[in-house]
């Protein structure tokens, strides 16, 4: 679909697929450069993978609470605003984090986290409004397809600038591209679909929320479909660079792998090819078996690095399938009146993918090595691999 006119709000025509899919790539590309550079310098600052996971930990804890906070944000100030604004800390973040020292870490990181717990939500209900459900699994993949070149060379970019030229030039190139985001975002002067807009309620308290988004059972299982796919990236993010850090292996490897698992993301049409052929429950179900018993093989092999990095791609195979397909049970299931409030409790399957795998990984790190971690969440994919097949056939 071809990318429609900025003024197209203005002439009554509909933004498409690939208007929100840019904006996605974009807004990526700030937060992409330093998904490596931040655990390397979280090290270098703090010393231990233990206080490594215990900063991720708290970090955690803002952005869940934050979370809340964005509908009734929207609400009064309109969403275009809470994007651009989530764009401009996107850029904050990375600037933060060149400090280079625990205040600016922590920062940092709280800062990054509510620049993409805004424009995640912001996002995808400009998503829900223009467009049609029969079309999110076609959405979707496109989305991540075009992920692909900032999710995979960016963390790759962020560690050769970080190695070569310090973690300012990682921290000028991130607030380039969020105030390049910026500028596009205003350019297309993108609006709320009026008759969603005027219709939808005003946000209740964050309780009541949480109460109605568990009242239905098709929310609670699309809720544990995401977390399980994102509490694995977040493993896969922090660890093997960690991993691979203890061992010697140049840090240069420690982006490509990161890299090359997110260019697995050109896969994500194919995927989303069999989502419409076969439905999205058995893909669903085949991608978390087979990421778990991946994951679960690490520790087999941890003596080989090489090994590691293979095993880890493998597993990011199936859960980039999981990410082509992980979000339509929400998005097809969430009542069009509904849709900021219960996004606001569905997100929260980014922080507490972070916040509980962290608390669970800080504590057996205490008494175990790294290889724990693999063994505690490949059991969970299993599990979660599980409960995937009461999706319903038609979904």
């Amino acid at each position: 679909m071809a990318i429609e006119s900025p003024s197209l709000p203005l002439t009554g025509h509909k933004p498409g697929a690939m208007v929100f899919a840019i904006l996605y790539m974009l807004e990526s590309i700030t937060r992409a450069l330093v998904l490596t550079v931040m655990p390397l310098q979280a090290l270098e600052i703090f010393g231990s993978d233990a206080k490594v996971s215990a900063l991720y930990f708290g970090v955690t804890i803002f952005g869940l609470i934050a979370g809340f906070g964005v509908p009734i944000l929207i609400h009064r100030y309109r969403r275009r605003w809470v994007y651009s604004m989530g764009l401009l800390v996107g850029g904050l973040a990375v600037v933060a984090l060149a400090f280079d020292d625990p205040l600016g870490q922590f920062i940092g990181q709280v800062l990054r986290t509510l620049s993409s717990t805004a424009c995640i939500i912001a996002l995808t209900l400009y998503v829900l409004d223009f467009i049609p459900r029969n079309d999110l699994v076609r959405y979707e993949p496109l989305k991540l397809l075009l992920g692909t070149l900032p999710w995979g060379l960016g963390p790759w970019i962020g560690i050769r600038l970080y190695e070569s030229y310090g973690v300012w030039s990682v921290a000028a190139a991130g607030m380039g591209t969020a105030l390049l985001a910026m500028a596009l975002f205003g350019y297309l002067r993108l609006t709320e679909n009026p008759a969603v807009a005027a219709a939808t309620k005003p946000p209740p308290n964050p309780i009541q929320s949480i109460g109605r988004f568990v009242e239905q059972p098709r929310l609670r299982l699309a809720w544990a479909i995401a977390f399980g796919r994102s509490g694995w990236w977040s493993l896969f993010f922090v660890y093997p660079a960690l991993y691979f850090d203890a061992r010697g292996v140049d840090r240069d490897w420690s982006g490509a792998l990161t890299g090359a698992a997110n260019i697995l993301l050109v896969l994500s049409p194919l995927f989303g090819w069999l989502g419409r052929r076969y439905g999205i429950r058995l893909p669903i179900m085949v991608a978390f078996f087979g990421a778990g018993l991946t994951t679960l093989a690490i520790p087999f092999v941890f003596h080989s690095p090489l090994l590691v990095a293979i095993l880890l791609l493998i597993a990011a195979f199936f859960v980039v399938m999981l990410d082509s397909l992980g979000n339509i049970p929400f998005l097809r299931a969430v009542r069009p009146l509904e849709r900021p409030q219960m996004m606001s409790v569905f997100r929260t399957y980014i922080d507490i993918g972070n916040l509980l795998p962290f608390a669970v990984f800080t504590a057996l790190l205490l008494f175990f090595d790294q290889r724990a971690v693999y063994i505690a969440y490949g059991i969970l994919m299993l599990v979660v691999g599980a409960f995937a097949k009461y999706l319903p056939r038609r979904m």
